[in-house]
């Protein structure tokens, strides 16, 4: 009896302890790949895992009232994986480069992604492999004890900000102290991964380039071959360009060896046919992109492709294309390969130095400037520009130089004009040169030059000549060319003013060079009443300029004195005899 009863009283323990909880729906841990799980040798990517706990919050059988009364209102911590430890494992073919990954807790119903990067060897053959992801979670089994406290209040000091600081009291309450008994689980999942055969894969086998330099059009001619194992139907090669570069491919009219086409070819998605050809294309078609058609390629095949470059940059380096294919694939959906890098090297912009700028301009006149230059590249179909502002007028803005070659010397003729505002000082001006690049043509950056305006003609005036008051006469003056150039049909002539008059104001130089002198002659009367002094009369000339235009110089003073005028001949005749017989008498008195 007292065994009996000794039963009945260690069973219950023993049963307490031992036991634990018991629900329907455990957490678990479940995995699944999201995206593609086909590979290609070589690749070297992330597959994205997703991880999931399934578990449902269904019936769960507490141990005691003690079990039940903590986990109502939380029994989601029964149906959560806690600690959950995830590794891929991969084999002799396929490496995973990603380590262990943890997740602290997993709840039901809310999946995780995961990345796992991988590397596929060359040598996988084609087909299905497997790899594992060992998972390792824990799950609560127990609640171990469960200790209960009386309300106690702890204070808490908290700073509210504002115009006037205070403190205040916040009072939090400790009610329970708890442990719980977890328990680990561990399982595998298979990850099923595919290898396919290599997709049309693009290798640079020859780049050539002609007349690539910035700010001009080039051509390129690019070799690849077809290093996957997949052919490519009805292919294109697309170019893709770094910023500052345009490019069109070559027609197939020109090309010189094309691949035969049984029908049209069906239009890839994203570029444009040359010309020689046209398919129709659809209107859901985005911007054209610089395509090369160039058939079917096979596995191992070579193909080339010509592009034009036209270049708006002006630093040369090593700039950065890309070349893919888009083609067909064996179920007839447009596909395209991984752009393929390389890079070409672009020659610095065309330029030029401006070594001398000489100026025939004057002032109100037109005449000659001559810039000489020395290209810095070999050039085609030069011209040069010159542009110029108010108060300079360029007549003649462009003159032809033809084929240019790098350092040599060359001499751009201009005619300038400037207007009578403009001042014996230098204007500013721009040159730049327009060159012909394969079939189109570039300009050059602008240069800032200097063009020298001079002054208007000069001529000086020598001589006095003197004229009486009250009578006609001629008078002569020595001009002299004081200017820069020789003046052709010259003409003098003199701004009559009062005391003066003339019915002949002009007089004919001709032809006078720089430094050389001649004398002009006016016939001119003086009135009687005239004051006898020195006048001054402005005198212009007229005459034909380097440019046979007809211009007027800066008027120089002629100086011209007026005398006193002479009296009659009748008076100077009685003055003298009068004088005679003054004489006469004054000598026959001292002889007495």
């Amino acid at each position: 009896m007292k065994k009996l009863l000794l039963l009945f009283i260690v069973l219950p323990i023993i049963l307490s302890s031992a036991s634990a909880l018991t629900y329907e729906d455990k957490p678990n841990v479940t995995a699944y790949i999201v995206g593609t799980n086909h590979l290609t040798r070589g690749d070297y990517k992330a597959l994205n895992i997703v991880i999931y706990n399934p578990a449902e919050m269904k019936k769960v059988d507490y141990i005691d009232r003690e079990e039940a009364a903590f986990f109502s209102g939380r029994e989601d911590l029964l149906f959560t994986a806690y600690n959950v430890n995830l590794t891929l494992v991969g084999n002799e073919y396929i490496e995973v480069k990603t380590p262990e990954q943890k997740i602290p807790a997993l709840p039901p119903l809310q999946p995780v992604n995961l990345a796992f990067v991988v590397k596929v060897s060359d040598e996988a053959k084609a087909g299905k492999y497997e790899l594992k992801l060992k998972i390792r979670y824990d799950r609560i089994d127990k609640l171990l004890y469960l200790d209960t406290y009386y309300p106690q209040l702890f204070p808490v000091q908290k700073t509210v900000q504002g115009k006037n600081e205070t403190v205040t009291y916040k009072y939090e309450v400790l009610t329970e102290r708890y442990k719980l008994r977890y328990k680990e689980e561990c399982k595998d999942i298979t990850i099923p991964i595919y290898i396919e055969e290599k997709e049309v894969k693009l290798e640079v086998v020859k780049v050539s380039v002609e007349n690539i330099m910035g700010k001009s059009k080039g051509k390129i001619i690019i070799e690849v071959k077809n290093v996957g194992e997949k052919a490519g139907k009805n292919a294109y090669l697309v170019l893709e360009t770094p910023s500052g570069f345009k490019a069109s491919a070559l027609s197939l009219s020109q090309a010189q060896t094309m691949p035969s086409i049984q029908q049209p070819p069906v239009m890839p998605s994203g570029i444009s046919i040359p010309s020689a050809m046209q398919p129709t294309i659809p209107s859901t078609m985005p911007s054209a992109q610089p395509s090369y058609y160039i058939g079917d390629l096979k596995p191992g095949e070579t193909a080339k492709a010509i592009f034009y470059i036209k270049t708006d940059v002006k630093d040369e380096g090593n700039y950065t294309f890309k070349i893919k294919a888009v083609y067909l694939n064996e179920f007839g959906q447009i596909v395209e390969s991984d752009p393929v890098p390389f890079g070409i090297y672009v020659e610095k912009a065309p330029d030029f130095i401006v070594k001398s700028v000489e100026s025939k301009v004057f002032v109100n006149s037109k005449g000659v400037v001559v810039v000489t230059l020395i290209p810095t590249t070999d050039l085609n179909d030069v011209s040069v520009y010159l542009t110029a502002n108010p108060p300079l007028s360029v007549l003649s803005t462009e003159y032809y130089l033809g084929n240019v070659k790098a350092g040599k010397e060359y001499k751009a003729i201009f005619k300038v004009q400037a207007s009578d505002e403009a001042k014996p000082v230098t204007y500013p001006a721009e040159i730049k040169l327009k060159y012909r690049s394969m079939d189109e043509y570039f300009y050059t950056d602008q240069k800032s030059v200097g063009i020298k305006v001079n002054p208007k003609m000069k001529f000086e005036i020598y001589g006095t000549p003197k004229i009486a008051a009250g009578s006609e006469g001629i008078v002569s003056f020595t001009i002299k060319n004081v200017g820069n150039f020789t003046v052709k049909e010259a003409t003098a002539r003199l701004t009559i003013t009062d005391p003066f008059s003339s019915s002949d104001d002009t007089a004919y130089i001709g032809t006078l060079e720089p430094g050389q002198t001649a004398e002009i002659k006016f016939k001119l009367s003086v009135d009687a009443d005239a004051t006898p002094k020195k006048y001054g009369l402005n005198l212009e000339v007229k005459y034909k300029d380097l440019e046979d235009e007809w211009a007027i110089s800066e008027p120089t003073k002629a100086v011209i004195e007026v005398v006193p005028s002479k009296p009659p001949y009748g008076v100077i005749a009685f003055v003298s005899i009068i004088a005679i017989i003054a004489i006469a008498y004054y000598l026959r008195r001292r002889r007495k």
